[in-house]
């Protein structure tokens, strides 16, 4: 992501049927602050949490299905964010067990 360059990561909560719990991510370069947000309480608040890099983020029962997750062009602390994410997709599972 490139902040000068309007970039951002749309909140949103990881397809159930693509990726398997759990999900994690790698920031490799560059701090953000991610939103997460309750989908099934609306009423609460959102909570912001701070990434730096070299952090290691995992996403598990609540966190993974109720909260959504974003980071907005202005919680990009670096002019420049790399991260990897990293899944087990239960199609790729499947395609295993088929050979």
């Amino acid at each position: 992501y490139r902040r000068k360059l309007g970039h951002y990561l749309s909140s949103h909560v990881d397809d159930r049927q693509l990726s398997k719990e759990p999900i994690a991510n790698l920031s490799i370069a560059g701090d953000c602050i991610m939103t997460f947000k309750n989908e099934r309480v609306a009423s609460m608040d959102p909570v912001r949490v701070l990434l730096k890099r070299c952090t290691l983020q995992v996403l598990t029962g609540r966190a993974r299905y109720d909260y959504s997750h974003g980071i907005d062009n202005k919680d990009l602390l670096s002019d420049r964010r790399v991260s990897v994410t990293m899944r087990e997709s239960p199609l790729t599972a499947t395609k295993r067990n088929e050979r």
